[in-house]
């Protein structure tokens, strides 16, 4: 399976601030996103039910995009990554799994807190997920997650320049219940 890597995550980050700047819409923000706690590693966890078996996760790594389209309301996309490893290694017997979890969803938030400074918001988002797992053993697992994916969250931007600044999601955020990152938002507010 092939896994992504910085430079392709900063490719796509480019290609939304890209797009972002050549957009007419009166107000855009774009995010990059570390998630804390990856729920998916109980997932592992279950299939191989031993001690032992350690597990480690990268991300959910999240790219996010939105538009305010009313004064309080925005809408937007957002791409996840994450990848789950599984390892058992005792009396000769291994054992190891992967799973790799990429989403897409399409966002709304309502925006009832906006200033200079901070932008808080809730809201959800709805999409698809596709799941790929592959184990030492060369079976696959037919639980994987399945192909409907969601999100609900309560977020907060805090800008320390005008257009720069970070922010934290919590809630269900694509794969864990706490999300920090970067914010930039469009240069001509």
């Amino acid at each position: 399976m092939k896994k992504i890597n910085a430079i392709t995550f900063l490719l796509i980050f480019s290609v939304f601030v890209g797009f972002a700047q050549h957009q007419n819409a009166k107000k855009w923000t774009i995010s990059a996103g570390y998630g804390i706690g990856n729920i998916w590693t109980k997932f592992l966890k279950d299939a191989f039910d031993v001690p032992e078996y350690k597990v480690t996760a990268l991300g959910p790594i999240s790219i996010i995009g939105e538009y305010q389209i009313y004064k309080k309301v925005s809408v937007g996309i957002s791409f996840t990554y994450s990848d789950l490893n599984g390892y058992f290694n005792k009396n000769g017997f291994v054992f190891s799994d992967e799973l790799l979890i990429y989403t897409g969803l399409i966002r709304a938030d309502y925006h009832p807190i906006i200033n200079r400074k901070w932008d808080i918001y809730l809201g959800g988002g709805l999409g698809y997920v596709n799941s790929q797992y592959k184990s030492s053993l060369g079976t696959g697992s037919p639980n994987v997650p399945g192909k409907f994916g969601y999100s609900a969250q309560l977020g907060a931007h805090y800008y320390l320049t005008k257009n720069l600044g970070f922010y934290g999601e919590l809630g269900y955020v694509n794969g864990s219940f706490l999300q920090l990152g970067v914010v930039l938002k469009n240069p001509n507010n």
